[in-house]
């Protein structure tokens, strides 16, 4: 009996200490998309809310994240169209920070799927398709901590949606939002 209260304890203890032995963080970002709409010669802009949480194993460089986001652009072309396109892009989002404890720079990557919608309307007529695919990218920005769990993030990202139904495109975005670590 007294060997297991011994293991339990330690098992306890070992948990415990694997709890410690981690960060998370949680990432609201916002900020202003561009893009091209492909056979219309035409640059759409428009705007991005994004959801990144990630799990940085405590001393580690290296994150692993989960992000949610949805961003929409909107664009009119000179022959009467105009361009609606909506994406909800949700992918992992693995992470290399360095720097210091105030301020950390980091690159990312992109990798998932997005479902999106394309709608045209205008003198030709209306089209509107809804689709699954790809989404692909890159990214780099900084971190920057006003207290020790709070911060602000500020970042580029450029990502690839692949689509069945229509083109598809690259979407840059520019953004910036506030972060919690706990």
């Amino acid at each position: 009996m007294k060997m297991k209260k011994i293991i339990l304890i330690v098992l306890v203890l070992v948990c415990v200490s694997a709890l410690k032995a981690q960060e998370n963080r949680f990432t609201l970002s916002g900020g202003y998309v561009f893009t091209n709409v492909e056979n219309a010669d035409v640059n759409a802009t428009g705007f991005r809310i994004n959801g990144l949480y990630e799990f940085v194993p405590m001393g580690a460089n290296f994150a692993h994240g989960f992000s949610v986001g949805f961003l929409q652009t909107k664009a009119s072309s000179t022959a009467g169209a105009d361009y609606t396109l909506n994406s909800w892009p949700i992918y992992y989002a693995p992470k290399y920070s360095f720097g210091s404890d105030k301020i950390k720079g980091f690159v990312k990557g992109a990798l998932g799927f997005h479902s999106s919608g394309y709608t045209r309307t205008g003198q030709l007529g209306d089209v509107e398709s809804r689709d699954w695919g790809f989404f692909g990218g890159a990214g780099a920005g900084f971190m920057v901590f006003i207290k020790d769990k709070l911060f602000l993030n500020a970042e580029y990202e450029w990502a690839y949606l692949s689509n069945s139904y229509y083109q598809d495109g690259f979407v840059n975005t520019i953004q910036g939002g506030i972060g919690i670590r706990f």
